[in-house]
């Protein structure tokens, strides 16, 4: 590797000073290199005549290390570095120096360790299914999980994680340096005691059935409750965080100070609660900016919520809410075992048009959750669902 970095050093210099000059017009002596130049591409044949077969080719300033000395008609034995092919070159299109200097060559991100740097170590990074914002999220991974990049465009990293599950980052949350650091533990709200009836309970990557499985655990176990969401609440277990169903978690105490709220009203905003989610609805009640909330199910319009300090629920309008803890995009799962379920156009099932079916476990975006009715968005395609086929 040394020789062949000295070889190259020399080939810069030179061109610059000479130019590109025939090989049988330069002393390049036999285990030397030289550069295919004056054509875009160079045949290797299988003897030293333009009879015989061609076993491959070479590109213009590729490199090639010579295996003997050209003979009377200038053909010369060789090797092509890139890929090891032997055969004979017409020395006549070789050079000790390319036809232009060799610029350093930048390590392909492919199929390359990558690892999570969030700029804001406490957030999560949304693996989304496909290289959009709006995309579905597959999966939320802290600072430090590790991937495999298989391909970039437009600023997204397709990238396969460990556990094969397969999406896309943005790019400038990843980094190539895979030095070690400790993911960051956000302050802890209260402990729990994982309860059930029916056996293990799962640990999942994000707030929803439609996330991978990291692990499963036995009634009795304790967790760590980080925040509190809409269902699903971010947990710690044996020093994995990952999302456990609530209706499975029992608190015993030892929370911090942040309650139960895992939302606040924007700052600038005064911020109607309403009984159901749109602007006409009944006012319940008007909220200033700092306020703090509970979202019990999130939507990407809006939000139902409890106001811990008056204990009213409502909708809020979700873009007039920080969340915590929650996703960036709300997403839910169609179950419905065989079959599919309907998109209609009103929140009816006999005065609504069907849009389109969707089938069983399709992933779909929570517009406004609702008690019997949710309005979400499949593609790109909005309309209502009953809300007992998400899951």
């Amino acid at each position: 590797m040394k020789r062949l970095e000295k070889a190259l050093v020399i080939a810069l210099v030179a061109v610059l000073m000479l130019g590109s000059l025939p090989l049988q017009g330069q002393a390049v002596p036999m285990g030397e290199y030289a550069y295919v130049v004056n054509t875009t591409s160079l045949n290797l044949r299988a003897g030293p005549g333009m009879q015989y077969p061609i076993l491959g080719s070479a590109r213009r300033n590729e490199m090639i290390r010579l295996l003997g000395a050209p003979d009377a008609g200038g053909w010369v034995s060789v090797i092509v570095v890139a890929d090891g092919a032997v055969g004979f070159m017409d020395s006549h299109y070789l050079s000790a120096t390319p036809d232009y200097p060799v610029q350093p060559t930048i390590p392909p991100i492919y199929n390359r360790r990558a690892v999570v740097r969030n700029p804001v170590a406490t957030q999560f990074l949304n693996l989304r299914q496909f290289p959009s914002y709006a995309a579905p999220v597959l999966g939320i991974f802290y600072n430090g999980t590790q991937c495999t990049v298989l391909s970039e465009s437009g600023g997204w990293y397709n990238v396969r994680m460990d556990n094969g599950l397969e999406g896309y980052f943005r790019g400038e949350f990843l980094s190539f340096d895979l030095t070690p650091v400790p993911p960051p533990t956000p302050p802890s709200q209260d402990t729990a005691r994982i309860v059930s009836s029916g056996g293990r309970v799962n640990l999942r990557q994000g707030p929803s059935y439609g996330y991978p499985v990291i692990a499963s655990f036995y009634p009795g176990k304790t967790v760590t409750v980080y925040s509190k969401g809409a269902g699903f609440w971010q947990v710690s277990v044996d020093g994995r965080m990952g999302f456990m169903d609530s209706r499975f978690l029992s608190v015993t105490g030892g929370g911090g100070s942040t309650g139960a709220a895992n939302a606040q009203v924007k700052s600038g905003a005064r911020l109607n609660l309403r009984q159901q989610p749109n602007t006409s609805a009944r006012v319940l009640g008007n909220y200033s900016a700092g306020t703090q909330v509970v979202v019990k199910h999130q939507g990407l319009e809006w939000c139902y919520v409890t106001v811990p300090s008056t204990g009213a629920s409502g909708y809020f309008m979700t873009k007039y809410l920080t969340l915590r803890g929650l996703p960036e995009i709300p997403t839910k799962v169609v179950k419905n075992a065989g079959s599919y379920v309907n998109l209609r156009s009103r929140p009816s099932k006999s005065g609504g048009e069907v849009n389109v079916r969707v089938p069983h476990n399709s992933v779909v975006t929570i517009l406004s959750p609702g008690g019997e009715w949710s309005r979400v968005r499949f593609g790109a395609v909005n309309g209502y669902m009953m809300s007992g086929f998400l899951k």
